[in-house]
């Protein structure tokens, strides 16, 4: 912190700050990282790679990217069964995410980094307001409350976050040809649930830009 920004704090704020400082840290738990749903992490970014190096040979894609999807429904279960929840835990899953969502949007598309760029930033917002970030204020607008209420766990909150993890995917297997060389899809089915994930992926956006604007405007604040 700069001499500026200390001499900035009110004083309740200094002694805060000097408590925390003068307090000693926790100890770092290593084996952390061997908890059983970090483990699945590693296996999901291992088959994220090699979905990545198989990105011209679509069927492969499509199968390892599935499974290391897949796999981060099951990293949040087993944490809770086994009563291995941790902050490295959240901060890790989110971070596998981003890596596989980010590499997939900026293969397909050269404006894809600008939707990566999006989510990272929204990231940064969420995790500052701590583990309670997906409770809704009375403040937030209508849709924000929609989507974020019961921790996304309602159709709009289903659907906002299954386009933010599909439409990548369905986009690859449109564009690679999967869906019409090795499903035999029609072509209409293929653009139509473009066209519902794409409003999904929108309607996902906007709860992200309200959590930057929100973020943004509590820097200001300070």
């Amino acid at each position: 912190m700069s001499s500026r920004e200390s001499a900035n704090l009110d004083p309740q704020m200094k002694k805060n700050r000097d408590a925390l400082i003068d307090k000693p840290a926790p100890p770092v738990r290593i084996e952390v990282l061997l908890f059983i749903p970090n483990i699945i992490g590693y296996i999901r970014i291992f088959l994220a790679c090699c979905a990545f190096a198989s990105f011209q040979e679509p069927a492969w894609f499509m199968a390892l990217y599935t499974s290391s999807i897949a796999l981060d429904g099951v990293d949040g279960f087993v944490a809770r069964k086994l009563n291995q929840c941790t902050k490295f835990g959240a901060w890790f899953d989110v971070i596998i995410d981003l890596f596989s969502r980010g590499y997939l949007w900026c293969a397909l598309f050269r404006w894809g980094y600008i939707i990566i760029f999006l989510e990272w930033v929204t990231f940064l917002s969420t995790h500052s307001r701590g583990e309670h970030w997906k409770i809704p204020e009375e403040k937030f607008p209508a849709l924000v409350t929609m989507v974020m209420a019961n921790g996304f766990k309602t159709p709009a909150g289903f659907f906002a976050v299954g386009s933010l993890h599909v439409l990548p995917l369905w986009l690859y297997g449109y564009e690679s040809r999967f869906f019409t060389q090795n499903l035999g899809l029609p072509m209409w089915l293929q653009l139509t649930c473009i066209a519902i994930l794409t409003f999904g992926r929108t309607v996902c956006s906007a709860v992200e830009l309200f959590y930057c604007k929100e973020y943004v405007l509590d820097l200001l604040r300070h």
